[in-house]
């Protein structure tokens, strides 16, 4: 799915920017080569990353506890 239309930018897009280190709105822009358009997926934007850190947080953890065990 799209997260913004007008820079083609898909919530896989997203989610590879967070794997890569990004974790705020302003690096995933700039990440992605993000051009200024009319700025309604901002907030998507947002909630995108919020779920990206957290499958990122869960995964870092899932592979702590296995080790660990």
């Amino acid at each position: 799915m799209y997260v913004c239309i007008c820079n083609a930018v898909s919530e896989g897009d997203v989610h590879d920017c967070v794997a890569a280190g990004a974790c705020t709105v302003r690096q995933v822009k700039k990440a992605c080569g993000w051009k200024p358009g009319c700025g309604s997926c901002t907030t998507r934007l947002a909630e995108v990353i919020g779920r990206a850190r957290l499958t990122e947080a869960l995964q870092v953890s899932e592979v702590s506890e296995s080790s660990a065990a």
